[in-house]
């Protein structure tokens, strides 16, 4: 399975005054298994390239290859590729619509047109999956806490067996306790059932713990696709353009400058625990 992008361009309003360019010779390859973290500041193109992802927004140029199949093509099944790559938007408890848990998140085997014990099966492995109880299935949605109808959204598009999990910004708005909860369960999910995952964040923190590969949108373009120890190693870059490197890194950083033999390509406490036992 892989997900292959070839100099893709997308254009907001072309050929008129607000025409502006969202994506510049998109050039990416997402495996099998891999956990991915796109970041990028504020208008980078990061929700435009997801979109890109299962064809809801279609290129202005370019090509998008789903199994190596062109996903342009009139034959190619789009309504496949948007249950095999799983798109999560940023506050998808906002899409929540059904009267009960249940219901919710059988909707999307149901639309599949799965039914019977097969489509009650996916919804229970999915609800069990982000650590929803039984108890709650046939509650409304709307009474749930922040955290939970979170935890409901991302089941209903995991009961579809997505192959790729696209999440965009999965902990917005959530407290500390809460972000590491949601991200725990995205990393387990991940593990457990052997699915691509993207993650979108701004949070350097949240993605140097959790993925194996970054892809650093700047203005539409892919400035950096690297392992997250090669990519914080360029601190500068990272800052021309808005973005930052996790803290624990900026430290290590500060200790090398001051005279001290540590490594600067610490990027977790778990590293940054090991390298301090280190030191004579």
């Amino acid at each position: 399975m892989s997900l292959r992008f070839e100099n893709v361009s997308y254009i907001f309003n072309p050929e008129t005054t607000f025409e502006k360019a969202a994506l510049t010779d998109i050039n990416l390859e997402i495996g099998s298994g891999e956990f991915i973290g796109l970041i990028g500041h504020t208008g980078s193109g990061k929700s435009t390239l997801v979109q890109h992802m299962n064809g809801l927004i279609k290129p202005t140029s370019g090509n998008i290859y789903y199994e190596d199949q062109n996903i342009a093509f009139k034959d190619f099944d789009l309504k496949k590729l948007r249950t095999e790559v799983g798109l999560v938007f940023q506050y998808p408890e906002y899409q929540l619509f059904e009267t009960t848990v249940s219901k919710d998140v059988l909707f999307g085997p149901s639309n599949m047109g799965i039914s019977g014990l097969e489509a009650e099966m996916r919804t229970y492995d999915a609800l069990k999956a982000v650590g929803i109880g039984e108890d709650l299935l046939d509650v409304s949605p709307f009474e749930l806490s922040g955290g939970q109808k979170r935890r409901v959204a991302i089941a209903g598009v995991l009961a579809m067996k997505p192959k790729i999990l696209i999440l965009d910004e999965p902990a917005a708005g959530l407290d500390p306790a809460g972000r590491r909860e949601i991200l725990d369960m995205i990393a387990d999910i991940r593990e457990t059932q052997k699915i691509t995952v993207v993650l979108v964040s701004h949070s350097m923190e949240d993605v140097a713990k959790y993925v194996d590969r970054i892809v650093v949108l700047n203005q539409g373009r892919i400035a950096m696709d690297d392992a997250p120890a090669k990519v914080f190693a360029r601190a500068a870059e990272l800052e021309e353009m808005g973005l930052d490197v996790p803290d624990v890194t900026k430290l290590f950083m500060k200790l090398k400058a001051g005279g001290v033999n540590v490594r600067t390509d610490i990027f977790t406490m778990e590293a940054a625990e090991k390298e301090l036992m280190n030191l004579k």
